[in-house]
């Protein structure tokens, strides 16, 4: 697996959960797993491996540049990891600590160094590239099986779609060290024969577009977001190449024992809210993920006090306008940083309800969080959130709204803190009146159960073998 972050040893969202969860679930099943990623500074203290890859290149600042690059290696249980860090030059920047400063060298550099650990080491049965940063690294290894006669199975795996785009001489031997070399992509029913740099240039080189030809196949993390974003953005043509494989998520923290207001009081900065039904949003502070949404939704549910836990990316206009929507809801809001994990599952198992206002969203590791701690969902109806929260009102375990809509998300807000508050008759939704708080937390980890890792695990492994029977037909393709 290929991949700019991994939970526990560098992450920064829900890509490193995946990546962790996916890569657990197949090594405890007896598989060989080993996960390549920049070291993004990472390596102190870690083993150092007999690797080196050293060369010239041109770099971000358009002059030609001298580089090594090493490795460290860690052992995640049963998943090896390998990270690649600088030796010498240029490559200091694999070892820069924000994941995605200089990402563009960043991830040229991972291609190149990815090229040279496959070159110098037995071959995978299988390549998962997650995300566009992996994409020339993924692509440089399979160009480097190709060159040898072997069709190395490549799985891309679309976490949330989007790239920048880039000129040739970005993916070329002269940058990111792809050789411009005929072989065969899959295009819609059948295999055809195109050069590295057609390919590139005919999608005006956008390095994910790049990888949707190149993969054998293509994964995402839920049929929504194949079919409203991916098809959108691609055609049709692409659901005959692609598979989906919900997100592992399982936490792997104890609940602690306190109430949640008695946590909150020990918490520095919590107990600056006002007694009312506790709930909680948590996500990375930028506009998809609509936390200005759920704070503006307080005014219309006025029993409601909403913890926010927001984890700062570098948006600094959106986080001062989230700051000040919080100072004129004081009280009612509280506005905070990453939380510890014990701290973090605690005050989600103990809130009535888990907020996910996104305006757009591929899966929603939050949401399956929250319904695995027994805590009901309320989120917007859009791409794997459709697929993950069942609505109350036919049976389910939570509440889908509108995105951006901060009034109906308020009504459901406060509709169903009536519910966990013993109070279900004052709920504005009506199919929620006969409803106690104790069957809709039963029924929070009865739909967490679908998304459990041997659920997963059978999902993956079906993709897997639909990337090599993909790989197997360029293989036998004249």
């Amino acid at each position: 697996m290929l991949s700019f972050e991994l939970s526990g040893i560098a992450g920064l969202g829900g890509l490193g959960e995946a990546v962790r969860g996916r890569a657990l679930a197949l090594a405890r099943r007896g598989h060989e797993v080993t996960v390549f990623m920049p070291s993004h500074g990472a390596c102190r203290g870690r083993r150092d491996l007999p690797f080196l890859a050293c060369g010239r290149k041109l770099g971000i600042w358009g002059e030609p540049h001298d580089y090594c690059v090493s490795a460290c290696e860690e052992q995640v249980e049963r998943v090896r990891v390998v990270l690649f860090r600088s030796a010498w030059g240029q490559a200091w920047v694999l070892d820069h600590q924000p994941i995605y400063a200089y990402v563009e060298e960043k991830a040229s550099l991972f291609a190149r160094a990815m090229r040279s650990y496959a070159a110098q080491h037995p071959w995978p049965d299988l390549l998962e590239a997650h995300d566009w940063h992996s994409v020339l690294a993924g692509v440089a290894v399979k160009q480097e099986a190709e060159r040898r006669g072997y069709a190395l199975p490549l799985l891309y795996s679309i976490h949330l779609s989007g790239s920048p785009s880039f000129p040739w001489h970005y993916a070329s031997e002269s940058w990111s060290g792809l050789e411009d070399m005929p072989h065969k992509v899959w295009r819609p029913h059948a295999h055809y024969w195109t050069s590295y740099r057609a390919a590139w240039d005919s999608v005006g080189g956008n390095v994910e577009a790049f990888g949707v030809l190149e993969a054998d196949l293509i994964s995402t993390v839920s049929w929504s977001y194949l079919r409203e974003e991916l098809e959108r953005k691609y055609g049709s043509w692409i659901e005959g190449k692609s598979c989906v494989a919900y997100n592992v998520v399982e936490p792997r923290v104890e609940i602690r024992g306190e109430s949640w207001w008695e946590l909150a009081a020990r918490e520095p900065g919590l107990g600056e809210l006002t007694p009312g039904v506790p709930m909680i949003a948590l996500a990375r502070m930028v506009w998809q993920k609509g936390l200005d949404v759920a704070i503006r939704a307080l005014d219309y549910a006025p029993s409601v006090r909403l913890l926010v836990s927001g984890i700062s990316v570098g948006d600094e206009g959106y986080e001062a306008y989230l700051r000040r929507l919080v100072e004129e809801r004081w009280g009612r809001v509280k506005l905070v940083g990453r939380l510890d994990p014990q701290v973090k599952f605690t005050l989600m198992a103990r809130s009535a309800a888990t907020v996910v206002p996104s305006r757009t969203e591929p899966f929603g590791i939050v949401a399956v969080e929250s319904l695995a701690a027994g805590t009901p969902v309320i989120a917007s109806a859009v791409g794997g959130l459709k697929e993950i929260v069942s609505d109350a009102r036919q049976g389910g375990a939570g509440l889908l709204v509108r995105p951006d809509d901060p009034y109906e998300l308020g009504v459901a807000m406060e509709s169903l803190a009536a519910v966990m508050s013993g109070r279900p008759h004052e709920s504005r939704v009506p199919e929620l009146r006969g409803l106690s708080a104790e069957e809709l937390r039963r029924r929070s980890m009865e739909r967490a159960r679908a998304f459990s890792e041997e659920a997963i695990y059978d999902m993956l492994m079906k993709c897997y073998y639909k990337a090599r029977e993909m790989a197997y037909y360029r293989a036998v393709t004249p």
